[in-house]
């Protein structure tokens, strides 16, 4: 080739370098330029957003009632949740104990709520948002009132359909004063808890199943089953199994073993039965001298649910945090039963024969 086309080739060349180099240049600045605008965007937003409860931060102190109500025609129910003491407790269950953690949450969640957009005052298209009133039996939407010491509403507001934020950001939800029919997309970490269970304290009992010396469920129509911990294999042994038998499956013996690791309650009322020796009734015991004993008891035969009565004590020579320990268990459960839910119940019941099945012959 001769030498001013090779020039030639080659300049052309450097040309469509350069070019792709400024292409490149632009691409890489118009993103950067996108990220920073998405930024201040962002920034400008937070500036200018408007607290849903401007005033509610400095009030809280003052709350002495929460009313959580869903429509008649809900199963959820309406409740009211008030202080007394340290705690609150769940009016509908006897005042039993509530969950600190939904109540802080919850008072956290609505100073921090800001509106974003407003939408439809249309009270026909209501439906459409789940923010219905709640008087109708047709609403889904969840009705929040908060008041003071004083009986002044501090918030009356309807919680409707929550919207997914796809980038992954705080999530929103349609929200209504409940006198006022405008809609509005609020924005804001605030979990509306619209089930009476979501208030509750629910965990009992939480022994790990390392503590377990040995667990022991009896009744007087039933075998006793004794589990054992064995530390070095990691599981539950059988005490005084039949020679001619074998364990079915670990899994559902370590099920059982396992019970007080994480026992929470699925309903709870006053106590006003008494336990049932037909029942199961299974006592835990610590290395460290903590017992719990749990007794389950009915109305009568058709009565489906069983209903647990729970308390703790210790041996003489228990240690004074193993003390604080049964003292803390006591407090939750003394002057309760509790409905633990069917899984639990079908696990209480295990006997050495449902566990165990005849050994194959050699």
């Amino acid at each position: 080739m001769p030498t001013n086309f090779r020039w030639l080739e080659q300049n052309m060349l450097n040309k469509k370098f350069v070019i792709k180099l400024a292409l490149l240049t632009l691409v890489v600045t118009v993103a950067a330029f996108s990220v920073y605008y998405e930024r201040l965007s962002s920034t400008i937003s937070k500036v200018t957003e408007t607290l849903v409860f401007p005033e509610l931060a400095s009030e809280i102190g003052s709350i002495r009632k929460i009313t959580i109500k869903n429509s008649q025609g809900s199963q959820k129910g309406s409740f009211t949740i008030i202080p007394e003491g340290k705690h609150w407790k769940v009016l509908e269950k006897g005042g039993y104990l509530a969950r600190d953690t939904a109540i802080r949450e919850t008072l956290l969640g609505l100073t921090e709520l800001v509106y974003l957009e407003a939408k439809t005052k249309d009270p026909k298209r209501h439906k459409k948002l789940n923010l219905e009133d709640t008087n109708l039996k047709t609403s889904k939407a969840t009705q929040i009132i908060l008041e003071d010491d004083s009986g002044k509403i501090l918030v009356d507001s309807h919680f409707g359909k929550r919207v997914r934020n796809l980038s992954g950001g705080t999530p929103s939800a349609y929200f209504r004063q409940s006198n006022d029919a405008q809609t509005w997309l609020v924005r804001g970490e605030l979990e509306v808890r619209g089930e009476i269970l979501d208030w509750l304290s629910v965990v009992l009992l939480s022994i790990q199943r390392e503590r377990i010396l040995e667990a022991s469920f009896q009744s007087s129509n039933q075998p006793t089953l004794k589990l054992r911990y064995n530390k070095d294999m990691e599981r539950f042994d059988i005490q005084d199994l039949s020679k001619d038998r074998e364990i079915k499956s670990r899994y559902r013996v370590l099920n059982v073993g396992t019970i007080p690791e994480n026992l929470t309650l699925k309903d709870v009322r006053p106590a006003r039965l008494t336990p049932n020796p037909n029942l199961r009734s299974v006592a835990w015991q610590t290395p460290d001298g903590l017992i719990v004993t749990l007794k389950l008891a009915r109305e009568d035969e058709s009565d489906k649910r069983q209903w647990a009565h729970i308390s703790a004590v210790t041996t003489k020579n228990a240690k004074e945090k193993v003390k604080d320990e049964a003292r803390n268990i006591n407090s939750k459960t003394r002057g309760w039963e509790f409905w633990l839910g069917d899984d639990v119940i079908k696990r209480l019941n295990e006997t050495p024969d449902t566990l165990t099945k005849e050994k194959a012959a050699d």
